[in-house]
């Protein structure tokens, strides 16, 4: 992307933000035109007049939580983000009708004394070498114009769809991204994002790294995001910072070396059914049935994780722990001990010398990945980050 293009595109988003801090009066005037609407009686759940009212002002109020938020209109923000809750749980809400309608004009009220003028300031991003492919999805034209704002600064190549039906028909037709940013809700269909994401799952197999936008924080919603595929949920307003992490954790991770793991047991059957499930799942194993020759080899290939026997000849899992705590390069490295013991003592002895964690042999292969996957994953960003935050 040309430093021209970005200073258009840059232009073109400080014209959005200015019509859409020019049009908040209207948009709190329709707000609190369907609050007027809404009846001072209590009426039954199945009130159709009343559900189509209600959906109506979350489904605005939804959009203004998350725009104004990404602008920095954090008080406006949190003020919608309290109406979409009294709207959502108003069958439910102990309070009666009418105070329930005075608590949605307070919140209106609110807004409207906010600080609009204020502007935002953002830290430059470095640029990282190498363009990654990001694709945003998100009907919220705005907040999709500051993401891809972000991205294209920080080097990254981005582009910005504003229909997820639209999205899903044409993908076939565009660059394979490296990661999706989605959100969850177009329009009046609140599961439109994860729909998507699912339809693409069924087309493609293996999927890009997907992150979910959303307005809501509860448990619910974040777990039909999970079932959905996401590798991350975020709650708008979106933070810069935190999406930028994010994009380059994971539009930059294919090009991330394979984790790596040393396991050690004498046992060869054991020693190759686990490093070829572990190498199934991208992982790099250095197996050896030495112990004695483990610190050496651990020297030398600086495992993320590393997988002991307990019971071996020479010198047991435990012990060799111990000797491997005692190098400080190993210091902060998970140790994973392999056992067919049960016994409590032996589990406790095995997290006193050192250990982080213990797989029961005969192990389950689902387990084993997920364990040492996870293991190495932690181990690797937190590697990562001592090297960030050291002096020089």
């Amino acid at each position: 992307m040309q430093e021209k293009d970005l200073s258009q595109q840059r232009a073109r988003l400080q014209a959005l933000r200015e019509n859409y801090v020019a049009r908040m009066p209207e948009t709190f005037e329709r707000l609190e035109h369907l609050i007027g609407s809404i009846p001072a009686q209590d009426l039954p759940s199945e009130s159709g007049d009343l559900n189509s009212t209600l959906t109506l002002l979350v489904h605005e109020v939804h959009k203004l939580a998350g725009s104004s938020g990404s602008l920095g209109l954090h008080c406006v923000s949190e003020a919608a983000r309290q109406l979409m809750s009294l709207a959502e749980l108003w069958h439910t809400h102990p309070q009666d009708p009418i105070t329930k309608k005075d608590l949605m004009a307070k919140l209106i009220a609110t807004m409207r004394e906010c600080d609009t003028e204020s502007t935002i300031t953002e830290k430059k991003e470095p640029t990282r070498k190498g363009s990654r492919k990001i694709h945003i999805v998100d009907d919220d034209e705005l907040l999709a114009q500051e993401m891809l704002t972000w991205l294209l600064e920080a080097g990254f190549d981005a582009e910005a769809f504003f229909s997820s039906s639209v999205y899903l028909d044409i993908f076939e037709t565009l660059s394979r991204p490296d990661m999706i940013i989605m959100d969850v809700t177009f329009g009046e269909d609140t599961a439109a994002g994860p729909d998507t994401v699912r339809q693409l799952r069924n087309r493609l197999g293996r999927m890009p790294a997907v992150i979910f936008l959303s307005v809501h924080d509860e448990m619910p919603a974040r777990l039909a995001a999970l079932r959905a595929g996401a590798s991350r949920y975020l709650v708008k307003p979106i933070s810069k910072t935190r999406l930028m992490d994010i994009a380059h954790e994971f539009a930059e991770r294919k090009h991330t070396p394979k984790y790596r793991v040393l396991m050690v047991d004498d046992d060869q059957t054991v020693l190759q059914a686990a490093k070829i499930q572990l190498e199934q799942i991208g992982l790099e194993v250095h197996a050896t049935d030495e112990p004695l020759q483990a610190l050496r080899t651990a020297r030398q290939i600086n495992p993320d994780v590393i997988l002991l026997d307990i019971m071996m000849p020479e010198v047991s899992g435990t012990e060799l722990a111990a000797i491997l705590r005692e190098d400080r390069q190993f210091d902060a490295t998970p140790i994973v001990f392999l056992t067919s013991q049960t016994h409590q003592d032996e589990k406790t002895l095995s997290v006193a010398l050192g250990g982080d964690d213990y797989i029961l042999k005969p192990f389950d292969a689902d387990y084993l990945t997920a364990t040492i996957f996870s293991r190495a994953k932690r181990s690797r960003r937190l590697r990562q980050l001592i090297s960030e935050s050291a002096p020089g």
